[in-house]
């Protein structure tokens, strides 16, 4: 592959292809090897860390609604109460990963991921993500980037 011609929105989409791939090159693999999750966080640092000085200004100010939340793929994850707009959650998601201030949390014996915490400098919980919404979420959120990284 090529160099980039314009970092900021190729880098946005070719990590929405890598998980693509990812996803397709998992199926080949057997269950203890495949690595979904350690993909979904380094991409999260990508995705979310890494552009945000330049997209500071840019980031959504909706409101978080039961609404907002089911289009973002997030219906049953728990979000801190105290993070009322999108651009807050985002803001704080991208303190908690830059810190690696995450938690992984299993519900059954067999040691799946269920949840994937995120905590603030203070240990308080952001948003605990049900394992199966960290993709759409992400998915969600690097379309609206790309959309004003291009618009920019």
């Amino acid at each position: 592959m090529g160099n980039y011609k314009n970092l900021e929105v190729e880098f946005v989409e070719r990590t929405l292809k890598l998980i693509s791939q990812y996803e397709i090159y998992s199926q080949t693999l057997e269950f203890k090897e495949q690595y979904n999750y350690t993909l979904l966080v380094n991409c999260l640092l990508g995705l979310i860390v890494l552009p945000k000085e330049k997209t500071l200004s840019y980031l959504p100010k909706a409101r978080i609604t039961d609404k907002l939340k089911k289009e973002i793929g997030i219906e049953y994850s728990v979000i801190s109460n105290e993070i009322t707009q999108l651009k807050h959650l985002i803001l704080e998601l991208r303190n908690s990963i830059a810190h690696f201030d995450i938690k992984i949390q299993s519900e059954t014996e067999e040691f799946l991921i269920d949840n994937i915490i995120f905590y603030n400098e203070d240990g308080n919980e952001v948003i605990t993500f049900k394992s199966n919404e960290v993709l759409p979420f992400m998915r969600y959120y690097s379309s609206w980037l790309l959309s004003n990284l291009k618009n920019k």
